[in-house]
């Protein structure tokens, strides 16, 4: 391939990664159209529905014009694609993810014997296809041509239309995108090690304090109406740790797996983890005339 055709990575990744989106949107348009209709109604022909608009697509595109609308986007088109070539990239294109989403996905086939072992070498299949086209990406990053394995099986490569025209970059664009990503790392690492239960117990302490009473080792009474005293609902198996409170055992394992002592939500004593155990209730003693 001569320098002048030569068409960069980036820019074919782009053109692919376009007709993604682009294919994204007409689906997310459709869902819109008949988001009114009954449940049910239409989810089962989102096979059918999506192979319909790859059609509508490629009629617009690759038919009349030799090249993707992510192409279009980029000024790339396809060098050798005739219109036998151009067939065979719809099918390619369209029978793979139509069976998945209406065979496979859909358990269109039974649970019969031969029908489940069918269906068994269907995933098979398509396990082998992902294979190849992560074989045709390592292969593509190697040699800088054809990204899809459906471009390599029908020989067609991705040319510039304008090969004078530079390539122009947003840099407040990928300035953005790299301070976004960078937060939700910071996020996703930090947010799991604060413990909330120390700060919502230290921010409790400073909106209203008062004195803490010693550890109390009164044995709860539990009724009809006893309710948890951390998140006042029902008790579910209830729980105590000294005071005359019932917890339910998630709330008060939470709390102690974050720390060891917690302050009694209703009376302000000091509960330790040590002290935990599960309510039984005690046997009522008649006295004897």
């Amino acid at each position: 391939m001569s320098s002048i055709s030569h068409v960069p990575r980036i820019n074919q990744l782009d053109a692919t990664l376009l007709d993604n989106e682009i294919d994204k949107v007409f689906q997310n348009q459709v869902k819109e159209v008949f988001k009114f209709c009954p449940p049910g109604k239409v989810d089962k022909w989102q096979p059918e529905i999506k192979a319909l608009l790859k059609i509508l697509i490629w009629s617009f595109s690759l038919r009349s014009k030799s090249s993707t609308f992510g192409q279009q986007m980029l000024d790339l088109h396809y060098d050798n694609l005739n219109r036998k070539k151009s067939i065979l990239f719809l099918i390619l294109n369209l029978l793979p993810e139509y069976i998945i989403g209406r065979v496979i996905d859909n358990s269109i086939i039974s649970s019969h014997k031969k029908m489940s072992k069918l269906k068994v070498y269907l995933k098979w299949i398509t396990t082998l296809i992902r294979l190849l086209e992560f074989i045709n990406l390592v292969n593509f990053l190697h040699r800088g041509t054809q990204p899809l394995l459906i471009e390599r099986l029908l020989n067609i490569s991705s040319i510039s239309t304008n090969p004078h025209k530079p390539r122009s970059i947003g840099y407040s664009y990928m300035t953005r995108e790299l301070l976004w990503h960078g937060l939700i790392e910071l996020f996703t690492l930090g947010i799991p090690m604060i413990n909330y239960h120390y700060l919502k117990q230290k921010i409790k302490l400073l909106w209203n304090y008062r004195k803490q009473d010693k550890i109390k080792r009164s044995f709860p009474i539990m009724n009809e109406s006893t309710v948890c005293a951390y998140c006042m609902e029902k008790p579910i198996l209830p729980t105590h740790a000294g005071c005359e409170h019932i917890f339910c055992y998630y709330c008060l394992q939470a709390n102690f797996t974050a720390m060891k002592m917690l302050l009694c939500p209703e009376c302000n004593t000091e509960l330790h983890d040590c002290d935990m155990k599960n309510y039984v209730a005690r046997p009522y003693r008649y006295n004897r005339g």
